[in-house]
This record gives C-alpha cells, structure tokens and sequence, in this order.
C-alpha cells in the first residue's frame, strides 16, 4: 500500500509541477528574450505616441 501512495504523491507532484511550469510562461510573456534588436534610439517595448502640444484657454 506504501508504493502506491508513493506512486500516487509523485504523479500529483508531478502534474502541479506541470501546471505551474505552463502558467509561469504564459504569464510571464512566453519567457526567452527579445531577438530583434531595437533600432538606433529606440528602447525596446516603447510606443512611438504622438502628442499635441497643450495649450491653456484663458478665463474672462
């Protein structure tokens, strides 16, 4: 009866291990690094944002 407690804890031992493995990466991006480089003054995982200049309506 021992060993198959044993086998047991190990099979869910191991599918815990499985499942933290496969949700770690996921939330994590997928994990590895980024393999294009980024061109010249630019940071990697920046947007290009346009913005207007702000301007102040006057109060009469």
């Amino acid at each position: 009866m021992l060993k198959l407690e044993q086998l047991a804890a190990v099979v869910v031992a191991a599918g815990l291990a499985i499942v933290s493995y496969l949700l770690f990466f996921s939330w994590a991006g997928g994990g590895g690094y980024e393999r294009r480089r980024p061109t010249s003054g630019q940071v990697p995982g920046e947007r290009i944002v346009e913005q207007e200049p702000l301007t102040a309506h006057r109060v009469p």
